[in-house]
């Protein structure tokens, strides 16, 4: 495994880690939809100066087959996101994010063919139970339907990533990457400017995040997450996933001083747990 490949998922995982702080923050003063349209059009403007530049080259190929992929992502992960990170904490939303690299192994069995055994489902379920530990400790209707977007959001990314263990070896990951910018930009632009929301007013808070979100996590930590499908093992995308979830929580505890409650610490460890084990016997399972 090359070093790139390690360098490639730390630089994701902080970056992911810290997208919920900073689309906390924006979401203080704008309206999700306006964030999602700012955000993509600065990744877009980003891509097209490295394009101009020839930093990248996107050449001719049947980029319409990716439309279930930015289909899932960019546009229904980050409705479900943006709507659910501004109805609960960074932290948690961190925490349910975890989620996702066991959605992705019960997906890869119905829609991949990949083969599971009891073991398997029982870590799944060990998983699942942690997400009910954290969902479950504030039932406050606003607090409960930003939990159920962010479920939503780990749904549409779970398809996602496994769609793109396919797509990937068609495209590579600057043309994966300037395709989901390109829809992301065209859709929520798109739709802010019809709601009447496109104001380029901003203050401080607001331009960073926005500076943050487009760039990097958006257009960067993409590009990054496509050059590590396509170059790395499942199970090291997953331990790296792992790594996001603890730098969301612990950056929403020290930058915008929430609280995590014992329960939901005991709910991340299930689903850490769960995630560790899975991926450690999958490796013993590919080593014999």
């Amino acid at each position: 495994m090359h070093f790139t490949v390690v360098l490639a998922g730390i630089g994701v995982s902080l970056i992911f880690g810290l997208s919920f702080l900073f689309t906390k923050n924006a979401l203080d003063f704008i309206p999700p939809m306006t964030l999602l349209s700012y955000r993509f059009l600065v990744a877009f403007i980003f891509f097209a100066i490295l394009l101009a530049f020839r930093v990248i080259r996107i050449e001719r190929k049947p980029y319409w087959k990716l439309w279930k992929l930015v289909l899932f992502q960019p546009i229904l992960y980050f409705i479900f996101e943006a709507y659910g990170v501004q109805r609960i904490k960074s932290a948690e939303a961190g925490m349910i994010i975890a989620l996702i690299p066991i959605v992705v192994n019960v997906l890869a069995v119905f829609i991949l063919k990949e083969k599971a055994d009891f073991l398997h489902y029982l870590l799944v379920v060990l998983g699942f139970v942690g997400v009910i530990f954290i969902v479950g400790v504030d039932l406050s209707l606003d607090n409960i339907l930003g939990k159920i977007l962010m479920l939503l959001a780990v749904l549409s990314a779970g398809f996602y990533t496994v769609l793109s263990r396919k797509l990937i070896r068609q495209f590579t990951a600057e043309q994966i990457t300037f395709f989901m910018m390109l829809t992301g930009f065209l859709f929520f632009a798109t739709i802010t400017i019809a709601r009447g929301e496109m104001n380029f007013f901003f203050n401080l808070q607001t331009l960073i995040s926005v500076l943050y979100l487009g760039i990097l996590s958006s257009a960067v930590a993409f590009f990054l997450l496509n050059y590590m499908v396509k170059r790395a093992s499942p199970t090291l995308t997953t331990l790296f996933s792992n790594f996001t979830t603890v730098v969301s929580v612990v950056a929403g505890v020290i930058f915008r001083d929430e609280t995590v409650k014992v329960q939901q610490v005991v709910g991340m460890a299930f689903i850490l747990v769960s995630l560790l084990l899975a991926t450690l016997r999958k490796k013993k399972v590919s080593n014999n």
